[in-house]
């Protein structure tokens, strides 16, 4: 399985004396700080918001940390820490010469949730671009601002896809496994400073300990802040968001927006579990050094994180109104997609028209090539058994979905 190229490990070279700077994460992050704090432009920083600023702090703490990160591994999470403290203070910018855009209304936003390779992505592109429906574009979570006119616009997208491109030279799989591009809708990951999938650079327990007791409200706070902006004056839509990370703060979202819906996608965690350690080691081999990726120990980790996104979802779903989460079963889903997506439209509040049904043919044709993205269970130390024990009852209940095809 070709997951890397000859020219990552150029790359790696190449960067290898920028790396260095890893070991003073502190010295990196106050640059950052001291560039954006050097031109607030009546920017007002809340205590919420400052303590997000040294939270972020500690993510890159936490990476710079791992041993075994690359060259390529730190410049990507230097710039992934840079662009979250930049997106932070550009919101506040804005919100300072804008201040009516604080009265924007997120009216009754779709979360997808669900585990990761369950069809979340699939689901949400078809949500997206529902009548009346929105999900927020590459291009602008990696800029985000007021309308713009259409060459600037399409001047950012070249921009975004360009560093798309890049990264795509280097890990081939991952184009396979996740496509993206510029100008899709995409995940609010882009948008999110903490979330459990930034383990999928490398294992970094003390991080994962960090988020069990993490508050993620500010960072939903922060994803309806920017969602203001990019709705103020242009027509309000109704927003459909997505990340896996979303699954396991379900308690955050519900705080922030108390009318959200929940479409949570549900899959044979056997499945789920061998497709989500093929991604994370199409990553850990992006981001480390080769010889240094570990499949048993991706195996370990993600065994324990997934079991535990799934109890905290379930747990908050019963302190929610019945009516806020619809289930929908992956495989009797693409048994009778025409069938089975009209109805999940109808419990949305959805209208179902003739551009919807050709949007699903569309999605459901377009070619995927899985080649990089085959697995074996024992490739990562794990057995059916693993699985079972760890996911609890879980599986009867996706087994039982399936079986009555329900919403």
């Amino acid at each position: 399985m070709r997951r890397t190229t000859a020219r990552l490990r150029f790359v790696n070279m190449l960067t290898a004396p920028a790396a260095r700077a890893r070991r003073d994460p502190d010295k990196v992050f106050n640059r950052f700080l001291d560039a954006q704090t050097s031109n607030l432009d009546g920017a007002v920083l809340t205590e919420e918001d400052e303590r997000s600023i040294e939270h972020l702090r500690v993510l890159l703490h936490r990476i710079a940390s791992v041993e075994t990160l690359s060259g390529v591994g730190w410049l990507s999470a230097h710039d992934m820490v840079k662009v979250r403290l930049n997106n932070l203070f550009h919101v506040r910018r804005l919100q300072a010469r804008y201040p009516e855009v604080k009265q924007e209304r997120i009216e009754a936003p779709v979360f997808v949730i669900g585990l990761p390779r369950t069809a979340t992505t699939l689901t949400h592109k078809i949500l997206a671009n529902a009548q009346g429906g929105r999900g927020p574009y590459m291009w602008e979570m990696d800029n985000i601002g007021l309308q713009r006119t259409e060459d600037e616009e399409d001047r950012l997208r070249r921009q975004t896809q360009h560093r798309l491109d890049q990264i795509l030279t280097l890990s081939p799989s991952w184009g396979r496994i996740h496509p993206v591009r510029a100008d899709w809708v995409e995940e609010v990951y882009f948008l999110l400073n903490q979330s459990r999938m930034h383990n999928t650079m490398a294992p970094m327990p003390d991080y994962l300990d960090f988020l069990r007791t993490y508050d993620a409200r500010p960072d939903y706070r922060f994803v309806r802040d920017a969602l203001q902006i990019l709705q103020y004056r242009r027509p309000s839509p109704r927003w459909m968001l997505k990340h896996p990370d979303c699954l396991a703060e379900t308690a955050a979202i519900h705080d922030v927006f108390p009318d959200a819906k929940f479409v949570w996608t549900h899959r044979d965690p056997h499945t789920v579990m061998g497709s989500m350690c093929s991604m994370a080691e199409s990553l850990a081999y992006l981001h480390n050094h080769p010889k240094s990726v570990d499949p048993h120990e991706i195996g370990r980790t993600w065994l324990q994180v997934l079991p535990d996104m799934i109890e905290r979802a379930r747990r908050e779903r019963i302190r929610m109104p019945r009516e806020a989460t619809v289930d929908v079963a992956y495989h009797a889903m693409m048994a009778d997609p025409f069938t089975y997506v009209p109805g999940l439209f109808e419990q949305l509040d959805l209208k179902w028209t003739d551009a919807d049904e050709r949007n699903l043919e569309e999605s459901l044709n377009r070619p995927r090539d899985q080649r990089g993205h085959e697995y074996s269970m024992v490739h990562y130390g794990l057995d059916p058994a693993m699985i079972d024990d760890a996911f609890g009852d879980y599986g009867l209940f996706v087994d039982n979905l399936n079986a009555t095809g329900r919403h």
